[in-house]
């Protein structure tokens, strides 16, 4: 009773000082945790790009040969090109992911120039029941790039598709497009002989990509 007896009668002004007291304490202590907090935290990088774009020396374990119809309508045996190709999983009726991906490797045949004369690209279509050749060879024109477009019956697309360890599923229905395909959105970069050196993602710039073609040729 005599202790609540004595804080009833102090006064305002040593309340506050008390409280004071007491405030800078608790400050010290909760600046303490954070600091404590923050250097036990590891730091968190930013993102950066894959900074290895070096050429693979032995080819994937996947991947190789395919026999299609081109968008001529002739029989494509990757076999017989020798020649170096850029191979990408698409449809003509694709509203983002091919238009983007085919204008990035026409921007990269640009900065290739001369180096990408013997380059040629593969559009391989998961949709064959609406890629004709001839829709294609049309679909294809739009785009900067020297291109072939393929196609055939679906067990031939779905052996290639495999081969390259890609997948595609048929999507949404009711769009405006008829229907969409969720699909493989790597770019495959295969050498002279046919087999596999290289995918490139979809965060791989025009410039990364022309960077490892040109590892082709040395």
């Amino acid at each position: 009773m005599n202790t609540i007896r004595r804080w009833a009668q102090m006064g305002a002004d040593k309340w506050r000082e008390i409280w004071g007291g007491w405030r800078g304490f608790l400050h010290f202590v909760l600046c303490s945790l954070l600091l404590l907090f923050m250097a036990c935290k590891p730091l968190e990088r930013a993102p950066q790009s894959d900074p290895d774009l070096t050429l693979s020396v032995d080819p994937f374990p996947f991947g190789g040969d395919l026999t299609l119809v081109d968008h001529d309508g002739n029989s494509f045996h990757l076999a017989d090109q020798q020649r170096p190709f850029l191979l990408f999983f698409g449809y003509a009726s694709c509203p983002d992911a091919c238009p983007q991906t085919m204008a990035r490797l026409a921007s990269a045949y640009t900065i290739l120039g001369e180096d990408a004369r013997d380059l040629r690209t593969l559009f391989v279509s998961v949709d064959p029941g609406r890629d004709s050749p001839k829709m294609l060879k049309s679909y294809l024109s739009h785009f900067d790039v020297p291109a072939i477009g393929l196609t055939g019956v679906q067990d031939s697309i779905d052996a290639v598709v495999k081969r390259y360890a890609a997948h595609y599923e048929i999507g949404e229905q009711g769009s405006a497009a008829g229907y969409l395909i969720d699909h493989s959105l790597y770019t495959y970069l295969i050498d002279q002989n046919g087999d596999l050196r290289f995918f490139f993602r979809p965060s791989h710039t025009a410039e990364e990509i022309a960077t490892v073609v040109r590892q082709l040729s040395r």
